[in-house]
């Protein structure tokens, strides 16, 4: 049987060419987008927005103002030491000031600019690539090329190239060093990373390096950090301290208010703002994921097609970021993590949020026993769920009151219980786990406890 070309499955009955046929990738691109958004920038939270936008923060504002007032003088800025809570300002409040001084160091002839490293965001938290960050971003503030490789340059080398870009195109400069304490280094090092790089940034004029400017904005969550200063770096390094608190709703829907322009006019429903700023302030008064919240359910309302944001918008938002952030915490998480993650997720299910440890080892030693699984002991357990606490899934706190068992530990979950549950069943191991046996051995485990 001699075989038609014409007769093969890449063509349409008619004869028509499918690849020549619009798509639904087509049909996006070059449709016209109905869209809720006038400016979404400004419900980027790594846009730097006008000082006019902040709220909250006149006092902050006023000392940053104050200290980099000195350049236009022709004077060192002090270092500053930002401190507080994540989402309370620290970044956007220094670079908004910053922005300022650089247009009216413009307009005194003063080489005036910042550069922002976010540390927490590096792939290797060792001097040699923070050095080589710097670097990078400084060159590209200057406008030229950093022609130094990340490897086969010794640290001191990218130190000089550093310097000569320094000296050669700024008459001030801020080094912004935004979550400072995760550059922690290699392990076995004598102090830690970030206080090496405090000891040269603050004698690099000293040591006659550079004619520059230079100070530094130091940004951390935990100002604690500095305890662990070389002694020599603390002698040196004597920032100015600017405390950051979190907001509460009320702030945060006033600073939601100030980007409501974002947004078409009327494409707003009645209560989203308010709705968002609860969340927030659920969060720890955390403004940075405020704005984001607002903005997903911005492009959920888009992608449905609909022209106003609902408050069923900002739900769904919440929920979607909820997991997303569980999932990537626990998805890194070895199988014994994960089953005692689990165990005290669903004791704090059924119980009144908290989850004491004697009553979750009786769960995950019956859904081990049950699986045919390796049982850990209860100090293992113990541990496995507290590493969870170091990504910010719970808290937990020693504790005898009330329970036979004496002296014990009761993790208080700081996301979602379900969301949690949720996220663990999403793994294939928990196909074996029936989420109504675990939750019935659970409140067994909490009357007998």
């Amino acid at each position: 049987m001699n075989h038609n070309p014409s007769d093969t499955c890449d063509g349409n009955d008619d004869g028509s060419d499918p690849a020549s046929e619009p798509s639904i990738v087509d049909d996006i691109l070059d449709g016209e987008q109905k869209t809720v958004f006038e400016n979404k920038q400004l419900v980027d939270s790594n846009t730097i927005v006008d000082h006019n936008r902040i709220y909250g923060r006149d006092e902050q504002l006023a000392a940053e103002a104050r200290a980099f007032r000195d350049t236009l003088d022709g004077e060192r800025p002090p270092d500053l030491l930002l401190y507080g809570p994540s989402g309370t300002g620290k970044s956007l409040t220094v670079k908004a000031v910053a922005e300022k001084v650089k247009d009216r160091a413009v307009q005194n002839s003063i080489e005036f600019d910042f550069v922002a490293v976010n540390f927490k965001t590096m792939e290797s938290h060792s001097l040699d690539r923070a050095v080589w960050k710097l670097g990078h971003q400084t060159a590209k503030k200057a406008g030229i090329a950093w022609d130094i490789p990340r490897k086969g340059v010794s640290t001191d080398a990218k130190y000089v190239r550093l310097y000569e870009i320094v000296d050669r195109h700024f008459d001030a400069l801020v080094f912004v060093l935004d979550e400072i304490d995760t550059l922690t280094g290699h392990a076995g090092d004598d102090e830690p990373a970030y206080s090496r790089l405090l000891y040269s940034l603050s004698r690099v004029m000293a040591e006659q390096h550079v004619d520059t400017l230079v100070s530094t904005v130091v940004i951390t969550n935990h100002p604690k950090f500095r305890e662990n200063l070389d002694s020599r770096t603390d002698s040196s390094y004597n920032p100015t301290g600017i405390h950051f608190s979190d907001y509460d709703a009320n702030e945060l829907i006033e600073i939601l208010n100030r980007r409501r322009d974002a947004f078409k006019d009327d494409a707003l429903e009645e209560g989203v703002i308010e709705l968002v700023a609860a969340y927030g302030a659920k969060n720890e008064g955390d403004a940075r994921r405020a704005i984001d919240l607002l903005r997903d359910a911005g492009e959920i309302a888009n992608r449905s097609g609909e022209t106003v944001v609902t408050e069923q918008h900002v739900h769904a938002a919440n929920d979607s970021v909820v997991k997303n952030r569980v999932l990537e915490i626990v998805g890194g998480m070895s199988l014994q993590k994960k089953l005692s993650l689990y165990a005290a997720a669903v004791v704090a299910d059924v119980g009144d949020g908290t989850a004491p440890s004697p009553a979750v080892y009786t769960l995950y030693r019956e859904i081990c026993q049950r699986t045919d699984r390796d049982v850990y002991t209860q100090e293992t357990v113990n541990s496995h769920i507290n590493k969870a606490g170091t990504y910010g899934v719970l808290e937990s706190e020693r504790t005898s009151d009330g329970f036979k068992s004496g002296v014990h530990l009761v993790f208080a979950f700081t996301e979602p219980v379900d969301a949690v549950i949720e996220t663990l069943e999403a793994d294939d191991v928990f196909d074996e786990i029936e989420l109504s046996t675990a939750r019935s051995v659970a409140r067994q485990s909490l009357r007998d406890t």
